[in-house]
Protein backbone atom coordinates (compact mmCIF):
# COMPACT_ATOMS: atom_id res chain seq x y z
CA UNK A 1 0.00 0.00 0.00
CA UNK A 2 1.05 3.40 -0.91
CA UNK A 3 2.34 5.98 1.80
CA UNK A 4 0.23 8.69 1.84
CA UNK A 5 1.95 10.28 4.12
CA UNK A 6 5.34 10.48 1.78
CA UNK A 7 6.28 13.86 0.06
CA UNK A 8 5.59 14.05 -3.89
CA UNK A 9 8.01 13.15 -5.89
CA UNK A 10 9.58 16.03 -7.88
CA UNK A 11 11.57 16.24 -10.74
CA UNK A 12 13.58 19.75 -9.93
CA UNK A 13 16.57 18.14 -9.88
CA UNK A 14 16.57 16.55 -13.47
CA UNK A 15 17.71 20.06 -15.42
CA UNK A 16 20.80 20.87 -12.48
CA UNK A 17 22.00 16.85 -13.52
CA UNK A 18 21.46 17.52 -17.34
CA UNK A 19 23.62 21.00 -16.62
CA UNK A 20 26.09 18.93 -14.25
CA UNK A 21 26.51 16.14 -17.21
CA UNK A 22 27.27 18.75 -20.22
CA UNK A 23 29.66 20.79 -17.75
CA UNK A 24 30.94 17.27 -17.46
CA UNK A 25 31.04 16.54 -20.81
CA UNK A 26 32.75 19.90 -21.75
CA UNK A 27 35.65 19.53 -19.03
CA UNK A 28 36.65 16.18 -20.91
CA UNK A 29 37.08 17.61 -24.30
CA UNK A 30 40.31 18.69 -25.16
CA UNK A 31 41.13 22.37 -25.83
CA UNK A 32 41.49 21.24 -29.78
CA UNK A 33 38.15 19.92 -29.74
CA UNK A 34 36.45 22.61 -28.27
CA UNK A 35 38.42 24.71 -30.37
CA UNK A 36 36.58 23.47 -33.14
CA UNK A 37 33.46 23.33 -32.08
CA UNK A 38 33.46 27.14 -30.92
CA UNK A 39 33.58 27.84 -34.50
CA UNK A 40 30.57 25.71 -35.06
CA UNK A 41 28.88 27.08 -33.26
CA UNK A 42 29.46 30.46 -34.68
CA UNK A 43 28.50 29.19 -37.99
CA UNK A 44 25.08 27.66 -36.50
CA UNK A 45 24.43 31.20 -34.80
CA UNK A 46 25.49 32.80 -38.40
CA UNK A 47 22.78 30.47 -40.53
CA UNK A 48 20.04 30.83 -38.47
CA UNK A 49 20.22 35.11 -38.17
CA UNK A 50 21.23 35.21 -41.73
CA UNK A 51 18.13 33.06 -43.02
CA UNK A 52 15.76 35.72 -41.40
CA UNK A 53 13.80 37.36 -43.88
CA UNK A 54 15.06 40.73 -42.42
CA UNK A 55 18.18 39.99 -43.20
CA UNK A 56 17.50 39.09 -47.20
CA UNK A 57 16.34 41.71 -49.50
CA UNK A 58 16.01 38.61 -51.99
CA UNK A 59 15.29 34.82 -51.27
CA UNK A 60 18.81 33.17 -50.96
CA UNK A 61 18.93 29.38 -51.20
CA UNK A 62 20.55 27.43 -47.71
CA UNK A 63 23.45 26.62 -49.54
CA UNK A 64 24.37 30.54 -50.54
CA UNK A 65 23.81 32.12 -46.80
CA UNK A 66 25.83 28.68 -45.47
CA UNK A 67 29.12 29.91 -47.69
CA UNK A 68 28.72 33.47 -46.42
CA UNK A 69 28.40 32.53 -43.52
CA UNK A 70 31.26 30.21 -43.16
CA UNK A 71 33.55 32.73 -45.47
CA UNK A 72 32.94 35.62 -42.97
CA UNK A 73 33.29 33.18 -39.59
CA UNK A 74 36.64 32.21 -41.44
CA UNK A 75 37.62 35.52 -42.58
CA UNK A 76 37.98 34.61 -46.17
CA UNK A 77 35.78 36.79 -48.31
CA UNK A 78 34.83 34.02 -51.18
CA UNK A 79 30.90 34.87 -51.31
CA UNK A 80 28.33 33.51 -54.48
CA UNK A 81 25.83 36.19 -53.91
CA UNK A 82 26.37 39.84 -53.78
CA UNK A 83 26.42 41.21 -50.34
CA UNK A 84 25.19 44.47 -51.24
CA UNK A 85 22.59 43.05 -53.33
CA UNK A 86 21.08 40.11 -51.50
CA UNK A 87 21.22 41.14 -47.68
CA UNK A 88 19.67 43.94 -46.08
CA UNK A 89 21.42 46.20 -43.39
CA UNK A 90 20.09 43.74 -40.78
CA UNK A 91 21.94 40.85 -43.14
CA UNK A 92 25.28 42.91 -43.74
CA UNK A 93 25.45 43.62 -40.18
CA UNK A 94 25.59 39.73 -39.40
CA UNK A 95 28.21 39.23 -41.81
CA UNK A 96 30.27 41.95 -39.64
CA UNK A 97 30.18 40.87 -36.74
CA UNK A 98 30.85 37.19 -37.57
CA UNK A 99 34.26 38.76 -39.62
CA UNK A 100 34.89 40.41 -36.00
CA UNK A 101 34.34 36.99 -33.99
CA UNK A 102 36.19 35.37 -36.24
CA UNK A 103 38.91 37.95 -36.82
CA UNK A 104 39.46 37.99 -32.56
CA UNK A 105 39.07 34.49 -32.39
CA UNK A 106 36.43 31.63 -30.29
CA UNK A 107 36.37 32.98 -26.80
CA UNK A 108 38.17 35.83 -26.83
CA UNK A 109 35.30 38.49 -26.27
CA UNK A 110 33.40 36.53 -23.38
CA UNK A 111 36.84 36.11 -21.39
CA UNK A 112 37.56 39.64 -21.63
CA UNK A 113 34.57 40.63 -20.23
CA UNK A 114 35.28 37.81 -17.76
CA UNK A 115 38.93 39.55 -16.67
CA UNK A 116 37.53 43.12 -17.01
CA UNK A 117 35.36 42.46 -14.12
CA UNK A 118 38.88 41.87 -12.32
CA UNK A 119 37.61 37.66 -12.51
CA UNK A 120 39.81 34.81 -13.77
CA UNK A 121 40.15 32.39 -16.36
CA UNK A 122 39.30 29.28 -15.74
CA UNK A 123 41.32 26.24 -16.70
CA UNK A 124 38.98 25.16 -19.93
CA UNK A 125 38.61 28.91 -20.85
CA UNK A 126 42.95 29.43 -20.55
CA UNK A 127 43.31 26.10 -22.01
CA UNK A 128 41.67 26.77 -25.33
CA UNK A 129 42.83 30.12 -25.56
CA UNK A 130 46.30 29.23 -25.64
CA UNK A 131 45.65 26.20 -27.76
CA UNK A 132 44.16 29.26 -30.59
CA UNK A 133 46.89 31.88 -29.19
CA UNK A 134 50.76 29.91 -29.29
CA UNK A 135 52.49 32.87 -27.79
CA UNK A 136 56.46 32.71 -27.13
CA UNK A 137 57.89 32.93 -23.87
CA UNK A 138 56.89 35.72 -21.79
CA UNK A 139 53.40 36.78 -22.80
CA UNK A 140 50.73 36.16 -20.30
CA UNK A 141 47.53 34.82 -22.17
CA UNK A 142 45.23 36.84 -19.46
CA UNK A 143 47.34 39.93 -20.32
CA UNK A 144 47.19 39.34 -24.47
CA UNK A 145 43.53 38.96 -24.32
CA UNK A 146 42.94 42.46 -22.99
CA UNK A 147 45.30 43.62 -25.55
CA UNK A 148 44.00 42.04 -28.21
CA UNK A 149 40.06 43.59 -28.00
CA UNK A 150 41.70 46.77 -26.96
CA UNK A 151 43.96 47.06 -30.13
CA UNK A 152 41.47 45.71 -32.62
CA UNK A 153 38.80 48.90 -31.44
CA UNK A 154 41.76 51.54 -31.43
CA UNK A 155 43.09 50.36 -35.10
CA UNK A 156 39.22 49.55 -36.66
CA UNK A 157 38.39 52.88 -35.40
CA UNK A 158 41.02 54.44 -36.61
CA UNK A 159 40.75 52.86 -40.02
CA UNK A 160 37.16 53.76 -40.10
CA UNK A 161 37.88 57.36 -39.51
CA UNK A 162 40.18 57.52 -42.26
CA UNK A 163 38.16 55.49 -44.85
CA UNK A 164 35.07 57.53 -44.03
CA UNK A 165 37.26 61.09 -44.81
CA UNK A 166 38.08 59.29 -48.11
CA UNK A 167 35.12 57.41 -48.80
CA UNK A 168 32.58 60.83 -48.56
CA UNK A 169 34.78 62.56 -51.03
CA UNK A 170 35.01 60.00 -53.32
CA UNK A 171 31.12 60.58 -53.50
CA UNK A 172 30.60 56.70 -51.95
CA UNK A 173 27.06 56.10 -50.82
CA UNK A 174 26.42 55.63 -47.11
CA UNK A 175 29.97 56.64 -46.84
CA UNK A 176 30.33 55.82 -43.04
CA UNK A 177 28.61 52.13 -42.51
CA UNK A 178 30.72 51.40 -45.76
CA UNK A 179 33.76 52.85 -44.34
CA UNK A 180 33.26 51.17 -40.80
CA UNK A 181 32.61 47.75 -43.04
CA UNK A 182 35.52 48.07 -44.84
CA UNK A 183 37.76 48.71 -41.88
CA UNK A 184 36.55 45.43 -39.94
CA UNK A 185 37.22 43.57 -42.84
CA UNK A 186 40.58 44.80 -44.05
CA UNK A 187 41.83 44.48 -39.99
CA UNK A 188 39.96 40.79 -39.71
CA UNK A 189 41.87 40.35 -43.23
CA UNK A 190 38.34 39.10 -44.16
CA UNK A 191 38.12 40.76 -47.81
CA UNK A 192 34.49 41.34 -47.86
CA UNK A 193 33.11 44.50 -49.25
CA UNK A 194 30.34 46.71 -49.93
CA UNK A 195 31.38 46.85 -54.19
CA UNK A 196 30.63 44.12 -56.24
CA UNK A 197 33.97 44.80 -57.79
CA UNK A 198 35.65 44.80 -54.55
CA UNK A 199 38.46 47.66 -54.77
CA UNK A 200 38.51 48.15 -58.45
CA UNK A 201 36.37 51.16 -58.58
CA UNK A 202 39.60 52.65 -56.33
CA UNK A 203 42.90 51.04 -57.85
CA UNK A 204 44.44 54.77 -57.87
CA UNK A 205 43.15 56.36 -55.04
CA UNK A 206 46.55 56.19 -53.16
CA UNK A 207 45.16 57.49 -49.69
CA UNK A 208 42.37 54.42 -49.84
CA UNK A 209 44.88 51.94 -50.87
CA UNK A 210 47.13 52.60 -48.24
CA UNK A 211 44.35 52.84 -45.38
CA UNK A 212 43.39 49.00 -46.34
CA UNK A 213 47.02 47.82 -46.96
CA UNK A 214 48.29 49.28 -43.68
CA UNK A 215 44.66 47.65 -41.94
CA UNK A 216 45.28 44.54 -43.51
CA UNK A 217 49.10 44.12 -42.49
CA UNK A 218 48.18 44.93 -38.99
CA UNK A 219 46.02 42.33 -38.60
CA UNK A 220 47.77 39.72 -40.54
CA UNK A 221 51.30 40.16 -38.55
CA UNK A 222 49.44 39.43 -35.75
CA UNK A 223 48.45 40.91 -32.20
CA UNK A 224 51.92 38.80 -31.19
CA UNK A 225 53.50 41.80 -32.78
CA UNK A 226 51.60 44.14 -31.59
CA UNK A 227 51.85 43.37 -28.16
CA UNK A 228 55.45 43.55 -28.34
CA UNK A 229 55.82 46.95 -30.10
CA UNK A 230 53.29 47.99 -27.31
CA UNK A 231 55.24 46.56 -24.45
CA UNK A 232 58.46 47.85 -26.50
CA UNK A 233 57.34 51.46 -25.93
CA UNK A 234 55.86 51.22 -22.51
CA UNK A 235 58.28 48.69 -20.57
CA UNK A 236 61.58 50.13 -19.81
CA UNK A 237 64.35 47.11 -21.72
CA UNK A 238 62.14 44.96 -23.52
CA UNK A 239 63.43 43.68 -26.23
CA UNK A 240 61.05 41.85 -29.32
CA UNK A 241 60.98 38.61 -29.72
CA UNK A 242 62.71 36.68 -32.14
CA UNK A 243 59.09 35.70 -33.18
CA UNK A 244 58.33 39.21 -34.06
CA UNK A 245 61.28 39.69 -35.82
CA UNK A 246 60.83 36.65 -37.71
CA UNK A 247 57.18 37.67 -38.61
CA UNK A 248 58.57 41.48 -39.81
CA UNK A 249 61.23 39.82 -41.84
CA UNK A 250 58.75 37.28 -43.93
CA UNK A 251 56.22 39.87 -44.13
CA UNK A 252 58.85 42.07 -45.86
CA UNK A 253 60.38 39.33 -47.68
CA UNK A 254 57.72 37.76 -49.63
CA UNK A 255 56.46 41.84 -50.57
CA UNK A 256 59.97 42.54 -52.12
CA UNK A 257 60.07 39.53 -53.83
CA UNK A 258 56.54 38.69 -55.20
CA UNK A 259 55.49 42.64 -56.14
CA UNK A 260 58.14 43.45 -58.94
CA UNK A 261 57.14 40.18 -60.36
CA UNK A 262 53.89 41.47 -61.01
CA UNK A 263 55.31 45.26 -61.39
CA UNK A 264 57.03 44.33 -64.47
CA UNK A 265 56.31 40.58 -65.68
CA UNK A 266 52.17 41.17 -65.89
CA UNK A 267 51.07 42.28 -68.85
CA UNK A 268 47.61 43.65 -67.36
CA UNK A 269 49.76 45.96 -65.06
CA UNK A 270 52.37 47.08 -67.54
CA UNK A 271 50.72 49.32 -69.26
CA UNK A 272 49.66 51.35 -66.27
CA UNK A 273 51.31 54.86 -65.13
CA UNK A 274 54.25 54.20 -63.03
CA UNK A 275 52.68 55.11 -60.13
CA UNK A 276 49.71 53.11 -60.42
CA UNK A 277 51.83 50.25 -61.33
CA UNK A 278 53.41 50.39 -58.38
CA UNK A 279 50.13 50.85 -56.26
CA UNK A 280 48.43 47.80 -57.72
CA UNK A 281 51.56 45.33 -57.68
CA UNK A 282 52.23 46.39 -53.88
CA UNK A 283 48.33 46.35 -52.85
CA UNK A 284 47.41 42.76 -54.77
CA UNK A 285 50.95 41.12 -53.16
CA UNK A 286 49.20 42.51 -49.74
CA UNK A 287 46.48 41.35 -50.19
CA UNK A 288 47.12 37.95 -50.85
CA UNK A 289 49.74 37.40 -48.38
CA UNK A 290 47.94 39.11 -45.91
CA UNK A 291 44.66 36.55 -46.39
CA UNK A 292 42.64 40.00 -46.95
CA UNK A 293 41.07 39.08 -50.38
CA UNK A 294 40.38 42.60 -51.69
CA UNK A 295 41.42 43.39 -54.87
CA UNK A 296 42.09 46.46 -57.25
CA UNK A 297 42.45 44.31 -60.95
CA UNK A 298 40.31 41.63 -62.64
CA UNK A 299 42.35 38.50 -61.18
CA UNK A 300 40.72 36.19 -63.95
CA UNK A 301 42.78 38.82 -66.35
CA UNK A 302 45.97 37.92 -64.42
CA UNK A 303 48.45 35.71 -66.77
CA UNK A 304 49.71 32.28 -65.18
CA UNK A 305 52.91 33.45 -63.92
CA UNK A 306 51.09 36.55 -62.29
CA UNK A 307 48.64 33.84 -60.72
CA UNK A 308 51.53 31.29 -59.28
CA UNK A 309 53.17 33.86 -57.76
CA UNK A 310 49.67 34.83 -55.95
CA UNK A 311 49.11 31.29 -54.58
CA UNK A 312 52.27 31.13 -53.56
CA UNK A 313 51.82 34.02 -51.53
CA UNK A 314 48.58 32.77 -50.26
CA UNK A 315 49.92 29.64 -49.24
CA UNK A 316 52.43 30.92 -46.96
CA UNK A 317 49.89 33.67 -45.73
CA UNK A 318 49.84 35.53 -42.59
CA UNK A 319 51.12 35.38 -39.15
CA UNK A 320 50.15 33.49 -35.82
CA UNK A 321 47.74 34.78 -33.35
CA UNK A 322 46.80 36.92 -36.05
CA UNK A 323 43.46 37.23 -38.29
CA UNK A 324 44.88 36.00 -41.15
CA UNK A 325 45.00 32.39 -42.87
CA UNK A 326 47.81 30.80 -44.73
CA UNK A 327 50.69 27.70 -43.38
CA UNK A 328 51.90 31.24 -41.32
CA UNK A 329 55.29 32.81 -42.26
CA UNK A 330 56.78 31.68 -39.03
CA UNK A 331 56.24 27.67 -40.26
CA UNK A 332 57.84 28.91 -43.76
CA UNK A 333 60.77 30.37 -41.77
CA UNK A 334 61.00 26.79 -40.02
CA UNK A 335 61.03 25.02 -43.42
CA UNK A 336 63.74 27.18 -44.64
CA UNK A 337 65.93 27.19 -41.67
CA UNK A 338 65.70 23.21 -42.11
CA UNK A 339 66.63 23.60 -46.11
CA UNK A 340 69.76 25.83 -45.38
CA UNK A 341 70.58 23.58 -42.36
CA UNK A 342 70.64 20.78 -44.17
CA UNK A 343 72.18 22.44 -47.34
CA UNK A 344 75.28 23.06 -45.30
CA UNK A 345 75.66 19.82 -43.83
CA UNK A 346 74.36 20.96 -40.17
CA UNK A 347 71.93 18.66 -39.19
CA UNK A 348 72.62 18.59 -35.39
CA UNK A 349 70.65 21.30 -35.22
CA UNK A 350 68.71 23.64 -37.46
CA UNK A 351 68.79 27.42 -37.33
CA UNK A 352 67.45 30.17 -38.56
CA UNK A 353 69.70 33.68 -38.58
CA UNK A 354 71.33 32.33 -36.08
CA UNK A 355 69.04 31.30 -33.72
CA UNK A 356 68.33 27.23 -32.74
CA UNK A 357 64.66 26.67 -33.47
CA UNK A 358 63.29 24.01 -30.93
CA UNK A 359 63.02 20.71 -32.08
CA UNK A 360 59.19 20.27 -31.42
CA UNK A 361 58.95 24.05 -33.17
CA UNK A 362 60.43 22.26 -36.58
CA UNK A 363 57.59 19.06 -35.63
CA UNK A 364 54.79 21.36 -35.10
CA UNK A 365 55.80 23.22 -38.73
CA UNK A 366 56.35 20.21 -40.51
CA UNK A 367 53.34 18.83 -39.13
CA UNK A 368 51.42 21.89 -39.51
CA UNK A 369 52.44 22.14 -43.28
CA UNK A 370 52.28 19.09 -44.68
CA UNK A 371 48.47 18.49 -43.27
CA UNK A 372 48.00 21.47 -45.21
CA UNK A 373 49.30 20.22 -48.73
CA UNK A 374 47.24 17.23 -48.24
CA UNK A 375 43.95 19.18 -47.47
CA UNK A 376 44.73 21.11 -50.10
CA UNK A 377 45.44 18.80 -52.47
CA UNK A 378 42.17 16.33 -51.61
CA UNK A 379 40.20 19.94 -52.17
CA UNK A 380 41.58 20.23 -55.22
CA UNK A 381 40.63 16.72 -56.66
CA UNK A 382 37.05 16.62 -55.26
CA UNK A 383 36.86 20.36 -57.00
CA UNK A 384 38.26 18.70 -60.44
CA UNK A 385 35.69 15.89 -59.99
CA UNK A 386 32.51 18.30 -59.24
CA UNK A 387 33.16 21.07 -61.64
CA UNK A 388 33.73 22.24 -65.30
CA UNK A 389 36.66 24.69 -65.06
CA UNK A 390 39.94 25.43 -66.12
CA UNK A 391 42.16 23.07 -63.80
CA UNK A 392 44.43 26.43 -62.53
CA UNK A 393 41.12 28.05 -61.82
CA UNK A 394 40.19 25.26 -59.72
CA UNK A 395 44.03 25.51 -58.04
CA UNK A 396 43.25 28.71 -57.22
CA UNK A 397 40.11 28.62 -56.12
CA UNK A 398 41.16 25.82 -53.65
CA UNK A 399 44.43 28.17 -52.31
CA UNK A 400 42.25 30.97 -51.55
CA UNK A 401 39.16 29.23 -49.75
CA UNK A 402 42.10 27.33 -47.09
CA UNK A 403 43.79 30.11 -47.19
CA UNK A 404 40.99 32.56 -46.02
CA UNK A 405 41.92 34.74 -48.58
CA UNK A 406 38.57 35.27 -50.77
CA UNK A 407 40.63 35.88 -54.17
CA UNK A 408 38.80 34.37 -57.39
CA UNK A 409 39.48 34.41 -60.96
CA UNK A 410 35.41 34.58 -60.96
CA UNK A 411 34.09 30.80 -60.83
CA UNK A 412 32.91 31.17 -57.50
CA UNK A 413 28.95 32.05 -58.05
CA UNK A 414 29.70 29.60 -61.08
CA UNK A 415 30.04 26.76 -58.34
CA UNK A 416 27.86 23.19 -58.24
CA UNK A 417 26.26 22.44 -55.10
CA UNK A 418 28.82 20.59 -54.08
CA UNK A 419 31.75 22.32 -55.41
CA UNK A 420 30.31 25.16 -53.37
CA UNK A 421 30.39 22.82 -49.97
CA UNK A 422 33.91 21.71 -50.83
CA UNK A 423 34.95 25.17 -51.13
CA UNK A 424 33.16 26.16 -47.78
CA UNK A 425 34.54 22.66 -46.00
CA UNK A 426 38.09 24.21 -46.68
CA UNK A 427 37.75 27.50 -45.70
CA UNK A 428 36.18 26.60 -42.22
CA UNK A 429 39.25 24.04 -42.28
CA UNK A 430 41.41 27.41 -43.25
CA UNK A 431 40.18 28.95 -40.11
CA UNK A 432 40.07 26.22 -37.88
CA UNK A 433 43.22 24.43 -38.77
CA UNK A 434 43.82 21.70 -40.35
CA UNK A 435 46.43 20.52 -37.39
CA UNK A 436 43.82 22.09 -35.07
CA UNK A 437 41.09 19.58 -36.56
CA UNK A 438 43.48 16.86 -36.99
CA UNK A 439 44.30 16.81 -33.10
CA UNK A 440 40.70 17.56 -32.28
CA UNK A 441 39.63 14.38 -34.39
CA UNK A 442 42.50 12.06 -32.76
CA UNK A 443 42.01 13.61 -29.14
CA UNK A 444 45.03 14.98 -29.23
CA UNK A 445 46.39 16.35 -25.82
CA UNK A 446 49.26 17.86 -27.59
CA UNK A 447 50.45 21.66 -26.58
CA UNK A 448 51.82 24.24 -28.52
CA UNK A 449 52.90 26.27 -25.62
CA UNK A 450 56.16 28.10 -24.96
CA UNK A 451 58.92 26.47 -23.27
CA UNK A 452 61.99 27.78 -21.40
CA UNK A 453 64.16 29.95 -23.66
CA UNK A 454 61.41 29.73 -26.53
CA UNK A 455 60.34 32.66 -28.26
CA UNK A 456 59.66 31.26 -31.68
CA UNK A 457 56.28 30.04 -32.80
CA UNK A 458 55.37 28.48 -35.62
Amino acid sequence: MADLTAPPKTHYSDPMKRTNRTLLLLESLKPFQLLSMGFFSYVVLGLALLALPAAQTVPVPWVDNLFTVVSAMSTTGLSTVSVADSYTFFGEFVVLVLMQLGGLGYMTITSFIILSRKERLSGVRHGILSTQFALPQGFWISQFVRHIVLFTLVIETLGALCLYVQFARAGVSEPLWSAVFHSVSSFATAGFSLNNNSLEGFRDHVAVNATIGTLCYLGAIGFIVLQDAFMACTRKGHRITFTSKTILLMTALVLLVSAPVLMFFEPEIRHLPWPERICVSVFQIMTASSTAGFNTIPIGTLSAASLTVIIVSMVIGASPSGTGGGIKTTSFSALLGILVSILRGRTEEITFFKRTIPTYRLMNAVASVTLYVLVLWGGIFLLSLSERQDYLKLVFEASSALGTVGLSMGITSALTGAGKLIITALMFLGRVGPLTLGMAFFHSSYTCAARPNDDLVT
